[in-house]
């Protein structure tokens, strides 16, 4: 018996009732390893879940999801970061070179008197 066909599929619980299903497949020649093949498939899989859940996690940053959300999506997703929402948020502001780059943040600074004092700042420094 020869196998042609090496497939690896795993579905991820990504919380509040979403999961991500990802899968690879690979044709293998005779003579190489099935269990090789699906170890790399594995490690494939894996590592491309990481890389949508980082992706995840900086949209909900940038999107300004409310605060108690935020904190639900934090405790979901894994990060070495326990920056607020808010604080990333200033650090983008303080970063601004113009007022017209400034213009975008404004919106969401109206919502969050923490952030609206460092809008302000800005705003005056520039």
């Amino acid at each position: 018996m020869h196998i042609q066909t090496i497939v690896y599929q795993r579905t991820f619980n990504l919380g509040n009732y979403s999961s991500e299903k990802i899968g690879v497949e690979f044709a293998i020649n005779q003579g190489e390893s099935a269990n090789k093949a699906l170890d790399i498939a594995r490690e494939m899989v894996e590592e491309y879940h990481s890389e949508n859940v980082k992706r995840l996690k900086e949209l909900t940053d940038f999107c300004g999801i409310s605060d108690s959300y935020q904190e639900e999506i934090n405790e979901m997703i894994p990060t070495k970061s326990k920056q607020t929402l808010a604080e990333k948020t200033i650090q983008f502001i303080n970063s601004c070179k113009t007022k017209e780059e400034l213009k975008a943040w404004e919106l969401m600074a109206k919502s969050n008197p923490e952030i609206l004092e460092s809008y302000n700042a800005k705003h005056k420094s520039l």
